[in-house]
């Protein structure tokens, strides 16, 4: 999409001066119900196999050695070695979550954009999801992730920088721990919020006996 005013620069290039179609191979995401746009008959492994090439079905031609090899080095990193060969469709849903991020590294992008990926997802997966974020800190330090959440507690150990929106509005941005404060937390959510962090970790919630009114 392009801005109705202004200007947008993503990746060292500006948007209606440049191919949107190769840029789009830079860009990685995992959104809100994509696995429901999948073939759920396919493996595991050929679910990752398609994010090389940005489709929904299989392209086997396209598919070297090489390819493969990553395939199997991104099913490896999340923690799905065991789920290749199963069917996707009767995954849950956090090993779903995990098969999607393999999927959208394939083409090695440099922009990784998670909209709410913790969503639906119980205790445990939640933390193997997000033990597997950080892992790509170590793998890939000049991909840059952008993760959409409306829970701090969602919040990977490796996050440098937050953004606040309320309304649409800029709340505040900057360095994680100058950004994601009390204040500026009970401003985004128009109520009294307390925020604390430990062992890297965010967390936040309404101090005892406040109500809506």
């Amino acid at each position: 999409m392009h801005p109705t005013e202004g200007r947008v620069e993503l990746l060292g290039e500006r948007m209606g001066r440049t191919d949107v179609r190769r840029l789009r191979e830079k860009i990685g995401v995992v959104e809100a119900r994509l696995d429901r746009k999948l073939d759920e008959s396919y493996d595991v492994a050929t679910i990752v196999l398609t994010g090389a090439t940005g489709t929904r079905i299989p392209l086997w031609e396209r598919y070297d050695e090489l390819i493969r090899a990553r395939a199997e080095e991104l099913i490896e990193l999340f923690g799905c070695a065991d789920l290749a060969t199963r069917p996707f469709g009767i995954c849950s849903q956090g090993e779903r979550q995990r098969v999607l991020l393999a999927r959208a590294l394939m083409s090695s992008p440099r922009l990784f954009l998670l909209d709410e990926p913790a969503a639906a997802l119980d205790l445990p997966a939640r933390e193997a999801l997000l033990a597997a974020i950080e892992a790509l800190t170590d793998t890939d330090r000049e991909l840059t992730t952008v993760l959409a959440t409306h829970h701090l507690e969602e919040l990977p150990r490796t996050t440098t920088h937050a953004l606040l929106l309320h309304g649409g509005e800029l709340v505040a941005s900057g360095p994680v721990s100058e950004t994601l404060t009390s204040e500026a937390l009970s401003r985004c959510f128009a109520i009294p919020i307390e925020v604390s962090r430990r062992d890297g970790r965010w967390w936040a919630h309404a101090p005892a006996g406040w109500r809506r009114t």
